[in-house]
């Protein structure tokens, strides 16, 4: 699926919790064209309701408008996952802004740094004014400036397509684990003996 993003990158472990983000999941999605490390919690009774109709993501534009059209209840129905924010960690100031800018409609941007770099008053002032949140990448995870978690702009249908996408990332990330387990008990009970 063209939405989906595969990456390496690697959030350090406990900036969730420092941004109080506990029960969160992340996941690397790409969403509005940049593939950006989402966190998010699952609505687990939209969920399980999407699950039980055998509802799958809509995440593409034109299914979505084409969904909304058939079905338009659609987007007025809870998303079944609330976008906490995005975050970006990243050895350089500039980095991270340019992989976060666009995301200021849908959630919180959260900027994970070298503690040298975002100390930085210009980019304290800068974090400041653009509403991002700055981490420290070292243990312990400082907050030195809270993200703003007000979204901006009004509700439109990308708001709901950009929900999407991220769910398809959660439930691909999840189909993916269970699989992962599946292999790991298959190896042990001896599967890997050829006969």
């Amino acid at each position: 699926m063209p939405n989906r993003a595969s990456s390496t990158e690697r959030l350090p472990s406990g900036v969730l919790p420092a941004l109080g983000w506990q029960g969160c999941q992340m996941v690397m999605v790409r969403a509005l064209s940049t593939p950006r490390m989402v966190v998010c919690e699952l609505d687990d009774s939209e969920h399980a309701r999407r699950q039980d109709a055998g509802l799958l993501p809509t995440a593409d534009a034109l299914l979505l408008h084409c969904r909304a059209h058939v079905e338009p209840s659609f987007l007025k129905r809870p998303s079944p996952i609330r976008i906490r924010g995005a975050v970006a960690a990243r050895a350089s100031w500039q980095s991270a802004r340019a992989n976060l800018a666009e995301f200021a409609a849908f959630g919180a941007r959260v900027a994970v740094l070298p503690a040298r770099i975002a100390h930085r008053d210009g980019v304290r002032a800068e974090a400041i004014y653009h509403g991002f949140g700055l981490v420290t990448a070292e243990q312990p995870h400082e907050v030195i400036q809270p993200p703003d978690t007000r979204v901006g702009a009004g509700r439109t249908w990308v708001h709901r397509l950009v929900e999407e996408v991220v769910y398809d990332a959660v439930l691909s990330q999840q189909a993916a684990q269970r699989q992962d387990l599946g292999i790991q008990a298959f190896m042990k009970a001896g599967g890997s003996q050829v006969m």
